[in-house]
């Protein structure tokens, strides 16, 4: 097998990270845009020593699970890869993602549940990320996602797993901001102004707020202008900030954000819960899928444990700590990020809870020292992100948590990593999926484990 050739072959099934796999002779090849059972024509791009990297060029046989896209730019916007299959489709493939990275990777063989999902696959995303460009020649101002494995911006008018807001929104900043005469940040030279439109949408009040990600350091009177001609229009704007961010990284928001018209944040409600969300906070995307995934894990601690004592590592703004507040007697959150620790104490005022307390600090620091405090959990909540934990967090847990660990994870392959580092120290009691980006390949698992030698 070479690079360029074409070769002809049928997709087995789907992997972690967006692309479907078949096989030519002993070799696995690596292709996106397929669905599991399509029969492809593609080209070879790349060639290991175990497996090529091909493109998909030719749907010859097209799977049963093929399905035409909602989006029309679908086939070349990185924001959505599955938009082509069927939803049963990638649910199933999903918890089959799940059970073979917890195999292949931690050496774990259990039983996966069927994935939980909200049943909403449009309009879900609650925090939206644009990315901001301009064309060479006419000098048109673009925002949308990334084209696939690029860092070029696809120009996006319609986005159906955003609200539709936001759509209007971006249209709108986009011609004032020529108007404006301002200008788009160029990764490649380094200059230019405008980097970012950052949205938090509210489902329950239908309002939101927009950051601008500037490269410079304060506001000038045309950047101004243009948040001003925004909230002006739009009364669904609850507020407009700017984020200062001169760095020469990827990096989107940085810590130091100017609140120009309204407020900084909005308020979400989840079940009874009212939680305050601000743009550079932590908190989950999709907020209908979040609390399902709340829920489940205050099931979870409410069938196994009476009155428990909770450790809530990563905890963000408090979604976790506030759910089992009514059923735990104290709760310890760990979060060092400034705006979730301010939302999170605020969440915790708003729904009157005593007894949950931030304490602030990095969890590689800050866990480890409970350990040394001699203090004991019966319950550890972990919602890492996507690189999963430290051994040092790993490590501290095992002296700390008495009876159970729910590790909330949003990388399959991390989580089964960490649980073999684990070691013997827990045991793998249920594992349940979650679908919280429809028409993506991302996937969110909570795993229970439960204490070597607990009945």
């Amino acid at each position: 097998m070479n690079k360029g050739e074409i070769v002809e072959l049928t997709i087995e099934k789907l992997v972690y990270g967006g692309e479907g796999i078949g096989k030519i002779g002993n070799t696995t090849v690596f292709v996106e845009d397929v669905a599991p059972n399509d029969r492809i024509r593609a080209e070879i791009v790349s060639v290991k020593k175990d497996y090529a990297k091909a493109i998909l060029k030719e749907v010859v046989e097209p799977s049963p699970y093929r399905v035409k896209p909602v989006c029309a730019l679908a086939k070349v916007c990185g924001g959505c890869q599955r938009q082509h299959i069927d939803y049963a489709e990638q649910l199933r493939a999903k918890k089959q993602i799940v059970s073979e990275t917890l195999e292949r990777v931690g050496g774990i063989q259990t039983e996966v549940n069927d994935v939980l999902y909200s049943g909403e696959t449009t309009e879900y995303r609650c925090k939206v990320q644009l990315p901001v460009s301009r064309t060479k020649v006419s000098k048109r101002f673009l925002a949308g996602y990334y084209r696939k494995n690029t860092h070029e911006v696809v120009n996006i008018k319609y986005c159906p797993v955003q609200p539709a807001i936001i759509n209007q929104i971006t249209a709108f900043l986009l011609e004032k901001a020529k108007e404006c005469e301002l200008s788009a940040y160029n990764e490649k030279t380094k200059k230019g102004l405008i980097r970012h439109f950052v949205y938090r949408y509210s489902k329950v009040n239908q309002n939101l707020t927009l950051t601008i990600a500037v490269h410079q350091e304060k506001v000038s009177g045309n950047l101004w202008k243009l948040c001003h001609l925004a909230k002006e229009k739009f009364p669904q704007l609850a507020g407009v900030a700017v984020n200062f961010n001169t760095t020469n990284s990827n990096l989107i928001l940085t810590d130091k954000t100017e609140l120009i018209e309204g407020n900084a944040h909005v308020t979400e409600k989840i079940g009874d819960k009212l939680f305050r969300i601000s743009c550079d906070a932590f908190f989950q995307v999709n907020p209908s899928a979040a609390g399902i995934m709340f829920n489940e894990v205050r099931k979870i601690v409410a069938e196994r444990t009476k009155n428990p004592e909770v450790l809530d590592i990563y905890a963000g703004s408090g979604g976790f700590s506030i759910f089992l507040s009514d059923i735990a007697n104290k709760i310890v959150a760990v979060e060092d990020n400034k705006s979730s620790i301010a939302d999170g104490k605020h969440n915790l005022t708003k729904n009157n809870i005593k007894n949950v307390s931030y304490r602030e600090g990095n969890a590689d620091v800050e866990v480890p020292k409970l350990l040394e405090q001699g203090r004991k959990f019966d319950v550890v909540v972990l919602d890492p992100p996507r690189k999963g934990c430290s051994e040092a967090v790993l490590n501290a847990i095992k002296g700390l948590a008495s009876k159970y660990l729910i590790y909330v994870s949003c990388n399959p392959s991390t989580l089964a990593r960490d649980i073999k580092l684990l070691g013997t120290d827990f045991k793998v009691v249920s594992v349940q999926p979650m679908d919280m980006f429809s028409h993506t390949w991302h996937i969110e698992t909570i795993c229970l484990l439960a204490k070597s030698g607990l009945a």
